[in-house]
């Protein structure tokens, strides 16, 4: 397979992905949303229902009381208190009671009954009803009601001095509750789903159709972020959606003014690559016919050889700077275990004869080994150590300890510290002293270093006693590679 039949793949993947992404949107949120949205209102609809039934059941038996007590009152208007057998049915009938026991306040007891009561199942009070209690008794009723036998106690709706005692039979009062169970239903389904669609309708439109439509320009946008006519336009709502698109589109004014920005410096930088490898080229050259003018024995000669020299110095360090930050530390990192004392020694090898004003001083332990590149940690502590002795210190003290899997680095330096201007961009390119005759990028270099291995550099303090900078680096070999690595 080519590299253009892999990349084509690879668009048609991402392009099958983005669409799976608007169809979740346009189907799946709105489908959820709709299904959500009616389960809650069953679930209100539910809580309002167990009240309800719990109601029903209870306002049918106290008809049963009244009904029982309007039935018992043909006993009163007949010869000692009796009727026929055929009127006790049909009386019993009317009353939905299977027999009937009514106490009055001065004691007196009667009995209606067309034969031999059945035995009992359960006993009901309606004196003092509880909320809760009437909704188990509902949902009892319901779930095992059917084929039972009720004891109804309870005063008489219609004269609460006369107590009455109905035995019924509980077939009608589920049948009943059936019944009105299945209107509740059928009324809160179709409360549901108008009510479902209503607020569906008003969240997708709200809601739903703005993000969507946020959704599908960051997928547009992404495509391609230096178009113009891929931006959103904001529709000037208010709410935190507004506020949402308002800040989006100002993400992506900055995305595309810092994409134009960094595709003219990376086309700079690249240029200035090339520049800076020939100049150093240049340089060397002309390094090395400065060193036989200064063996010249033209008293003027040696006298101007010296400056030269210095002025190639600085012009082929400034090329190695320039280099030096352009390439990426990450990619170029090689991790390797070494003794740290051992490489400031050779630090201050080199810096030595380089500063002889200076003097450079290490206190760690000699065993003290971490797991980085070389030369690039060399690189960092160099240009710490190099800004010390340009800005005039007279000891530069490099200090390590290690801490919890730490190597903590402290470079100390009696210089007469740094001003205040610099201190805020110390650690940006071009950020330098002014007068001090640096390029301003080896505070940088160095914070680049020190970033790449997971580590920190941070300026602990500065006056004009000293300066203290201090670097923070992952010691053991199970510190994050995320470059060539060794």
């Amino acid at each position: 397979m080519t590299e253009r039949d892999a990349a084509g793949r690879n668009m048609q993947d991402t392009a099958r992905s983005r669409t799976r992404l608007r169809l979740s949107w346009s189907a799946g949120l709105s489908t959820r949303l709709l299904i959500l949205t009616a389960i809650f209102v069953m679930l209100a609809e539910v809580l309002i229902y167990l009240p309800s039934i719990a109601r029903y059941r209870q306002v049918y038996l106290e008809n049963v009381l009244s009904d029982a007590h309007l039935a018992t009152l043909a006993l009163d208007a007949a010869p000692d208190n009796m009727v026929s057998p055929e009127l006790s049915r049909r009386l019993l009938s009317h009353a939905r009671a299977l027999a009937i026991v009514q106490r009055r306040a001065d004691g007196s007891r009667h009995l209606m009954t067309a034969g031999m009561p059945p035995s009992v199942s359960k006993r009901v009070s309606l004196g003092n009803p509880d909320f809760l209690l009437l909704i188990w008794d509902a949902i009892d009723t319901l779930a095992a009601g059917g084929e039972r036998v009720l004891r109804v106690v309870g005063p008489s709706p219609r004269d609460p001095a006369t107590a009455l005692e109905v035995l019924i039979s509980d077939t009608a009062l589920r049948q009943g509750m059936l019944e009105y169970s299945q209107r509740i239903l059928i009324l809160s389904l179709i409360i549901s789903f108008f009510t479902a669609t209503l607020v569906f309708l008003t969240l997708h439109w709200l809601i739903v159709r703005p993000v969507q439509r946020l959704t599908d320009n960051m997928v547009r946008f992404s495509d391609d972020p230096t178009d113009e006519a891929r931006m959103l336009q904001p529709a000037g709502r208010r709410d935190e959606i507004g506020v949402a698109q308002e800040e989006y589109a100002h993400l992506q004014r900055n995305l595309r003014i810092t994409l134009g920005q960094n595709e003219r410096l990376a086309a700079l930088g690249a240029a200035i690559a090339r520049i800076n490898h020939d100049l150093r080229n240049m340089l060397a050259a002309a390094q090395l016919v400065s060193d036989r003018l200064a063996g010249s024995e033209d008293p003027g000669v040696r006298r101007i050889a010296p400056t030269l020299v210095r002025s190639i110095d600085r012009a082929v360090r400034l090329c190695t700077q320039t280099l030096d930050f352009a390439r990426d530390a990450k990619a170029t990192r090689k991790a390797e275990i070494f003794f740290l004392n051992e490489l400031v020694l050779e630090l201050a090898s080199v810096h030595g004869p380089e500063h002889p004003g200076t003097s450079f001083d290490s206190d760690m332990p000699g065993d003290l080994t971490i797991f980085a590149d070389r030369s690039q940690i060399f690189r960092a502590l160099s240009n710490l150590m190099r800004n010390a002795a340009q800005a005039g210190a007279q000891t530069v003290t490099v200090r390590a300890e290690t801490t919890e899997g730490l190597a903590v680095v402290n470079v100390i330096d009696d210089g007469p510290g740094l001003p205040d201007d610099i201190r805020q961009t110390l650690f940006k390119p071009f950020s330098t002293r002014p007068g001090a005759g640096g390029t301003g990028l080896g505070m940088a270099i160095a914070h680049e270093i020190v970033s790449a291995h997971g580590g920190v550099i941070e300026l602990v303090s500065t006056g004009t006693a000293d300066t203290h900078f201090r670097i923070t680096l992952p010691q053991s070999a199970a510190a994050p590679d995320t470059g060539g690595g060794a």
